[in-house]
């Protein structure tokens, strides 16, 4: 009852802000910061996804490709990028971005004072190393590394940096102190009331980079179609049911237990998008029982995965046994090669590995939002089809996540936010695993690969570093990869275009019916 006085309450008050041309959304937390890249985390990257640029940015491929600039080019060594900016980009004060702007820029990103989340990926702490930002003329800009790097745009432009995004200095006061973002994307700050709304306003003078006339990832076209965005704090989900039936939100996230009713239902509509996260099985390869890559191929093989997959995402998702995605220009005949469902191979496979029946437990969590429960109990039982003695233990999320990072476990159902590139990805799983307890893969071989992947450019190189870690992981079997994570929003029928892209809200390109 009093959750739907509490409903109810809101609806009434959101009836009374609401301006007929914005677009309304409803997000389950409050912004952190509004200092790109600074306090954030997925909530606040959306928010600021729709205010600042970057250089550069992701297109729905997982390619880099320009943004704020209008070209870029790599020396022959790796060590220096150039970026010739767009001449037809401005601020939302009016002013127009120069290249001293984009040195300011990366000057303060790099101040240890700014605590941007990303300075660990580009002070030389990680990966990366920028040893310098200069401006060579009023439109032309030159990062120079201290070694090659073929992550370094595909790291500029993630969520977690802010998009590395470029505000103007009179974002910030003359203490140092951050006011406000004064960005160059298509909707601009207007409004924070803590606690309950965020509202950003159509940015006139916004002109889009080049494109085909379609929304692409984070570039292409990037029209404001309305007058502006009103982020609604709403952390109940049967709230945001409520908004959606009267047409209070134009578009929310929503439970996947919902699918059946937005599917028929005359005033909504389904929106379902795949992303670039990933479902999977953790495994612990230093498990006494699951060290024996034949025991891990052989539950891999337990899983009729198209039939796993069918009922784990409510009919949403696709099947892919691989850490790419199916939306990257690296998934190709390799990637989709998995092992297959054959229960007979996998008795064999666990008789000569020496297993006795010990018992295996896969920790799972029952947030509404995610597969981690059902896929589990799915998984169970088809293990058990071929003689693995499978048990489920059901944590809360933020405990099992402690698991997982400590190396607690046997097997974990978990979601994985999205990476675009597939380097990015491998780095969440691979690694030395004395150092970072979290990692699920220290295999020798995969750890060369991953670093190769991190150095090598060239596309058809890549390619194929990509294609031997991938049948390297089916023989090994160090985590069991299910499907892409789909999103799933509902939206009233007046509402055009598509609301979401990689998790977040994505609302240029988006418009409302009268």
């Amino acid at each position: 009852m009093h959750k739907l006085l509490l409903a109810g309450t809101m609806l009434m008050a959101m009836t009374g802000m609401v301006d007929a041309r914005d677009i309304v959304v409803a997000q389950s937390s409050d912004l952190r910061s509004a200092n790109p890249g600074v306090n954030r985390d997925g909530n606040t990257d959306g928010v600021i996804l729709h205010i600042v640029e970057g250089l550069v940015g992701y297109a729905n491929n997982g390619e880099v490709k320009p943004l704020l600039a209008k070209s870029f080019e790599v020396s022959a060594d790796g060590l220096t990028y150039s970026f010739k900016l767009r001449d037809d980009v401005k601020f939302h004060n009016g002013k127009k971005l120069t290249a001293d702007d984009v040195v300011w820029n990366w000057n303060r990103y790099l101040k240890p004072e700014t605590k941007w989340t990303c300075l660990p990926d580009f002070d030389g702490s990680g990966s990366v190393h920028v040893t310098g930002v200069k401006a060579v003329d009023t439109s032309t800009v030159t990062i120079t590394l201290e070694k090659p790097s073929a992550i370094f745009l595909g790291l500029m432009s993630r969520p977690e940096c802010g998009y590395t995004g470029m505000i103007s200095p009179e974002s910030v006061g003359a203490d140092g102190s951050f006011i406000k973002p004064i960005g160059t994307g298509p909707f601009k700050w207007d409004e924070w009331k803590k606690g309950e709304y965020i509202h950003l306003a159509k940015f006139d003078d916004y002109v889009s980079p080049q494109n085909d006339g379609k929304p692409d990832g984070m570039v292409g076209s990037k029209r404001p179609l309305v007058d502006g965005i009103k982020f609604m704090v709403i952390p109940d989900a049967s709230t945001v049911k409520a908004g959606l039936q009267s047409g209070v939100l134009d578009t929310a996230e929503i439970s996947p237990d919902l699918i059946p009713e937005f599917k028929t239902s005359d005033t909504m509509q389904l929106i379902v998008a795949r992303n670039n996260g990933k479902n999977l099985f953790y495994i612990q390869t230093r498990d006494k029982v699951l060290s024996n890559p034949g025991v891990r191929r052989a539950m891999a093989m337990a899983l009729d995965l198209d039939q796993l997959v069918e009922a784990a995402s409510n009919g949403t998702g696709a099947a892919n046994g691989s850490m790419v995605s199916e939306d990257s220009l690296y998934f190709d005949d390799v990637q989709k090669t998995r092992l297959p469902y054959d229960l007979e191979t996998a008795k064999k496979e666990l008789a000569a590995a020496g297993y006795k029946g010990e018992p295996i437990t896969i920790i799972a969590n029952k947030r509404s939002n995610v597969p981690s429960f059902p896929a589990a109990v799915m998984a169970q039982a088809m293990m058990q089809q071929a003689g693995l003695n499978v048990q489920i233990e059901v944590l809360d999320y933020a405990t099992q996540v402690d698991r997982r990072r400590s190396g607690n476990y046997q097997i974990i159902s978990q979601s994985v936010a999205p990476r675009l590139d597939p380097a990015l990805m491998y780095g969440f799983y691979v690694g030395n695993k004395d150092k970072n307890a979290s990692l699920m893969w220290d295999d020798p071989k995969a750890v060369e690969l991953m670093k190769a992947a991190y150095a090598e450019s060239d596309q058809t190189k890549r390619q194929a570093i990509f294609d031997e870690f991938h049948t390297l992981m089916l023989k090994e079997m160090p985590g069991i990869f299910l499907y892409d994570m789909v999103d799933v929003w509902g939206a009233t029928k007046k509402l055009k275009g598509q609301p979401v892209w990689q998790s977040n809200a994505r609302l240029w390109e988006v418009s409302l019916d009268n």
